[in-house]
């Protein structure tokens, strides 16, 4: 019995060490659920528009096993409404969106920032109601390389702010241009690679 336990510790320590453990989802890690971004669409018909949403959040106790070798950010959109079009809306609509985060905040010791990029985020909207709801997310997985910085930032200093930015294309039938776009975020999930 001691002989599997240690194997199952030796185990347990040779896949962290391969990245291949991960923490339970944090959830909303950057307060960003219920966070709204108004995008002007036009004036092509490839409708594109620039995002901008802020959000602040507290520092949060991490029970770190062993020192993460990753953070993942994985993005999530409660639902998007379309308003001020010259035409009526379709009901399926392909997004695609690059992305940018910044995670900060400024302690008595200075000004700290941490950064993540998706270029390729890919979703449907498909009308419900007088909203779209969205489905076939892909390509949303923010990895934060200044691992270091961002825990320290998630951890201590003082209320923290999360920054999203980046730019917007629909491609629908008929097309958006000339409506904006309203996007209600989720809160989306964290998860610490060990």
């Amino acid at each position: 019995m001691k002989r599997l336990s240690l194997l199952g510790g030796v185990l347990a320590l040779a896949f962290a060490g391969c990245g291949l453990i991960s923490s339970p989802p944090i959830d909303n890690p950057f307060g960003l659920a219920g966070q709204q971004t108004q995008v002007s669409l036009g004036p092509n018909s490839q409708a594109t528009g620039n995002l901008s949403v802020n959000a602040t959040f507290n520092d949060t106790t991490l029970n770190l096993p062993v020192t993460p070798t990753g953070f993942n950010y994985s993005l999530a959109i409660q639902n998007v409404s379309f308003s001020g079009c010259p035409s009526t809306p379709p009901q399926t609509v392909s997004v695609s969106m690059s992305v940018s985060a910044t995670i900060q905040d400024n302690p008595a010791s200075g000004s700290r920032q941490a950064t993540a990029s998706a270029s390729n985020v890919q979703f449907t909207l498909t009308q419900s109601g007088s909203s779209y709801t969205v489905s076939n997310l892909t390509g949303g997985s923010l990895s934060f390389s200044n691992l270091q910085t961002l825990l320290d930032i998630l951890q201590n200093g003082g209320q923290n702010t999360a920054s999203l930015s980046g730019t917007v294309n629909t491609t629908s039938n008929p097309d958006l241009a000339g409506c904006t776009m309203t996007i209600t975020w989720g809160g989306g999930q964290g998860v610490l690679k060990f």
